[in-house]
């Protein structure tokens, strides 16, 4: 289900970051809060992220090597194409609380304005049937056309969430590997053409719309990382009614990577395998999430849920049970999340 935009949930989203923005990402570290000093159990390994205090910094992580294998700024790219050899979705840079709206019309020069334009954000279960864009093509032969459409793109927010302004873009074709588009400012000054290849081994290739367009090589190959941990855009609820926010948690690699939380009895250091027999997976990018800590506003910190635990698949087969134990470094700054994990089989 794609989410969808309106001008007050924008405004209350921008409220509660900006409101995040000024609270101090400062805080004095209880010893409990630290790196653990207990004697780590055979076979667990200790992991974390340096997202930073503004969360400019995103990261792709390998559980086999515990190790980033790569990381990228919230500025380095706007749009992602689908790089698959039979793929053809554009997704927008989540990590920016960008959104998209498809105008209904072919004419270029008359779209001057978001007004009136219905704006989604992509699905953060990584749906791609639920994304802002949408379908844009028609099947010409064995390359993919477009309908012409044109998109008004809001470009998001910066790190204190000031707004980046927009764009407006036609994707005209898909042809022999090549993303053909064009695009300008809203007023249409600043038109360009550009075309993106699609690059072997990585799902999506970014594009960035800065100096006239060009491509970002942002994710890594698509069998070296298991988690994206970083910031992106989600929906949280206020009663019955669907807000879209920003926030802070982990999603999973797309290729045949899977998760699920722990349900039973037991706790971190003893659950085993054969503890997760015949308990359900999730495909769902998301399915790990941000839930696993909480904000207190009396306190003016995060804490972590070290309680919830989280089974993972990964693509190459294997199984791995995780949990976080903090969320700041050694000098009390936010945006450092800690996580300990082992493999199960």
């Amino acid at each position: 289900m794609t989410i969808k935009h309106k001008p007050l949930l924008y405004f209350l989203s921008f409220l509660f970051i900006a409101a995040m923005g000024l609270t101090s990402c400062m805080k004095e570290l209880q010893e409990d809060e630290k790196l653990p000093t207990y004697p780590i159990p055979e076979g667990v390994k200790i992991g974390s992220a340096e997202l930073g205090p503004t969360y400019l910094n995103q990261v792709f992580y390998s559980l086999e090597t515990n190790k980033t294998v790569k990381n990228y700024s919230l500025y380095d790219f706007d749009l992602a194409f689908e790089s698959t050899p039979g793929g053809w979705h554009i997704l927008l840079n989540s990590s920016r609380f960008m959104h998209a709206g498809n105008s209904g019309t072919t004419d270029f020069q008359a779209v001057t304005s978001q007004s009136g334009i219905l704006m989604n954000f992509d699905n953060s279960n990584g749906n791609l049937d639920s994304t802002a864009i949408g379908n844009w093509t028609k099947i010409s032969a064995t390359d993919t056309a477009s309908l012409g459409h044109v998109y008004v793109i809001d470009l998001g927010l910066d790190e204190v969430a000031n707004p980046l302004g927009y764009k407006k873009i036609v994707f005209d074709s898909l042809a022999q590997g090549k993303y053909y588009c064009r695009f300008a400012n809203l007023n249409g000054s600043d038109e360009f053409t550009f075309a993106i290849p699609k690059m072997p081994d990585v799902s999506f290739i970014g594009f960035t719309f800065a100096n006239g367009g060009a491509v970002v090589d942002y994710e890594p190959a698509s069998t070296t990382f298991d988690l994206f941990i970083g910031q992106y855009t989600t929906l949280l609820y206020s009663g019955t009614e669907p807000y879209p926010y920003l926030v802070r948690g982990v999603l999973l690699n797309r290729n045949s990577t899977q998760a699920f939380l722990y349900q039973g009895e037991k706790q971190f250091t003893d659950i085993e395998f054969e503890d997760i027999a015949g308990m359900e997976f999730s495909p769902d990018l998301d399915a790990i999430g941000h839930e696993w800590k909480y904000y207190n506003l009396e306190e003016g910190f995060y804490s972590v849920k070290p309680e919830m635990v989280f089974i993972i698949l990964n693509q190459n087969g294997f199984y791995y049970k995780l949990h976080f134990i903090g969320y700041y470094n050694e000098e009390g700054q936010t945006g450092y999340p800690k996580f300990e994990f082992k493999k199960l089989k």
